[in-house]
């Protein structure tokens, strides 16, 4: 072979039923290592979430279930799996296999990893970027279901490339990892591109036929249908492979599970001119095999796909700015850009500007209950202008379900805080909504850590209530928040304005768990005592009640103005950052990482 070759092979996988225990699997998955490494293969992949049947087809409500088909902790030695890495070691094979990965910050990925034989480590990590599916399981019980949005957080790590040693002569190549839907995205292969890849591995497991998961005739050719799904993944590796100049390797998980679940095969290694060097002749197990000279991705990466000469990124800016499809405007319409479509087709311009970015604001729900973040996202997307977006999170474990006291304050703000940190430095929001009704710490944490505007929704909603009414007054939940949203209102310089604050006797998750007849009519009752106080304006004392304000408003009257601090956060900030403000950063809230890494803490 030449001096940069490798032998790489596609590892693919045939039906794995629901009931097969993994034992079962994974002496499959022993044979197939063997197999490939007495045919001279260096690099074997593995498909996507190997060491299970696809689970995310079922709906599993049952947590401790759910837990049983994730990997916990180091995957290569744990007891599930263990074994398929050291048999790596000893044969001198590196591998890549896809798992469900439970990290230990409580989320859930789709997961690859590179397991490098020789040193005996994981040389790269990949979390699945583009989940594909739904959060909720189709209404037809026949369906089949992808609920990976319901099971997985999108990765995290984005599209790293990254050298392996002791391979093709010892020049290092440059491999990157995706997983099923990400081949599906140009954008996913272009990241690769853009740092030189020259082999990228990709494990999958795709429906061979799911007329409801791809929108297409029920009455279709299950036969056609699966060879137009074959089709299409072949077309996707090869352009990718083409378009970057790169080997590809795809493994599939296929045949059909419990008897009714069809996956398609095609698992191939494709060239850097786009043509497939070999592939898969059943839906079983088997290994393709093929010897890769890296040299060859030379010509495409100087010629052809010569980004550095060739692209034109001052006109690609859509493709990072922009997620869903915004359409040109009708005849006669004015443009985004000012420009207006005549009848006959050319543009009348009116002014020239770039689309404008859209502002994103992360409501961050620092306790654990998922439900109150979606109702807070749910109800504040009617209210917004279209170049608004919002987002949802919620506080991972440890972060208690509710916030009910100071310890459950803190205790959900470190949670809270640690996770944010990652999240804003990949997605980089605009501002940042605290939605809990509190001076809560978080707040003033995230003000010290970034400069983009932060507000909790107890403070946003004072402010607009001071501006809509003489006297305000709050609708509590408990009795401890009574007094804890009292010495708030003095912190925030307010009390003299404050007509009462009235508990509703209720504890924060009661707002979710007792009948809705009966916590809307505690809560009318609150706010009517308040308005008999003096109260001219409102506010919900709590995220949860984001979805109660109509009923309150129904109470009191139309000559009484009932604010959902939700709503009003969110545009308070998008009026923020609208006059560009930023965090100020010479006083109170000057960062103190610098500090926390001199102590040697940075990994807070």
């Amino acid at each position: 072979m030449a001096p940069n070759t490798i032998r790489l092979a596609a590892a693919q996988m045939g039906a794995t039923h629901r009931s097969d225990p993994r034992s079962k699997t994974l002496d499959r998955m022993l044979k197939l290592l063997d197999n490939a490494a007495s045919q001279g293969a260096e690099v074997v992949l593995f498909p996507e979430i190997a060491f299970t049947t696809f689970f995310p087809r079922y709906l599993i409500n049952d947590s401790d279930g759910l837990a049983d088909w994730f990997e916990h902790g180091d995957v290569t030695k744990s007891e599930n799996a263990g074994s398929l890495f050291d048999n790596a070691r000893e044969l001198g094979v590196d591998i890549s296999v896809g798992f469900a990965e439970a990290a230990d910050n409580g989320e859930r990925f789709n997961s690859s990893i590179y397991y490098h034989a020789k040193s005996g480590s994981t040389l790269s990590k990949y979390r699945k970027i583009h989940l594909p599916g739904d959060f909720e399981p189709f209404a037809d019980p026949e369906a089949t279901n992808q609920l990976e949005k319901r099971y997985f957080k999108p990765g995290d790590l984005g599209f790293e490339a990254f050298r392996v040693p002791d391979l093709a002569g010892g020049s290092q190549p440059i491999m990157g990892m995706m997983i099923c839907n990400d081949r599906r995205w140009t954008e996913a292969w272009r990241v690769l591109g853009l740092q030189g890849v020259e082999v990228v591995l990709c494990g999958y497991n795709t429906a061979g036929f799911a007329p409801d998961l791809w929108g297409s005739d029920k009455n279709a050719d299950p036969k056609e249908a699966e060879e137009t799904a074959v089709f299409h993944h072949k077309l996707v590796m090869q352009h990718g492979s083409y378009t970057n100049a790169t080997y590809s390797v795809s493994a599939a998980r296929c045949g059909v599970d419990d008897g009714k679940y069809s996956l398609i095969g095609g698992s191939c290694i494709a060239g850097p001119e786009g043509n497939i060097l070999a592939e898969a002749k059943t839906v079983e197990d088997e290994i393709v095999i093929a010897d890769c000279d890296l040299s060859l991705c030379r010509q495409g990466k100087t010629r052809t796909f010569d980004f550095a000469r060739h692209r034109r990124i001052e006109h690609y800016k859509r493709i990072s700015e922009q997620t869903g499809v915004v359409e040109p405007p009708k005849l006669g319409e004015a443009a985004p850009n000012g420009n207006v479509t005549n009848g006959n087709g050319t543009h009348e311009v009116v002014a020239h500007r770039a689309p404008a970015k859209k502002i994103r604001v992360l409501i961050c729900n620092p306790n654990a209950t998922k439900s109150m973040t979606e109702n807070c996202v749910k109800m504040v997307e009617p209210t917004l202008p279209p170049d608004v977006e919002v987002v949802g999170f919620t506080s991972p474990p440890p972060a208690p379900s509710a916030i009910e006291g100071n310890f459950d304050n803190i205790m959900s703000a470190a949670a809270a805080a640690r996770a944010i940190i990652s999240v804003q430095q990949r997605e980089g929001y605009d501002a940042i909504l605290v939605a809990c009704y509190s001076d809560h710490a978080l707040i003033r944490m995230l003000r010290e850590e970034f400069d983009v505007p932060v507000i909790g929704i107890m403070e946003a909603s004072l402010f607009a209530a001071r501006t809509l009414g003489a006297r305000f007054g709050i609708v509590a939940t408990s009795k401890r928040s009574q007094v804890m949203h009292a010495d708030s209102v003095r912190h925030y310089g307010m009390d003299g304005f404050c007509a009462g604050i009235e508990s509703c006797d209720l504890g924060v998750l009661d707002l979710e768990r007792k009948p809705r007849e009966q916590v809307l009519g505690i809560m009318q009752e609150t706010a009517k005592r308040l308005t008999a106080k003096g109260a001219e304006v409102l506010t919900l004392g709590c995220a949860g009640m984001t979805d109660m304000k109509r009923a309150v408003e129904e109470a009191v009257g139309d000559q009484v103005r009932v604010v959902d601090g939700v709503v009003a956060g969110v545009h308070h900030l998008v009026g923020v950052v609208r006059l560009g403000g930023k965090t100020a950063k010479s006083g109170m809230y000057a960062s103190s990482a610098t500090g926390r890494k001199l102590r040697g803490q940075d990994y807070i």
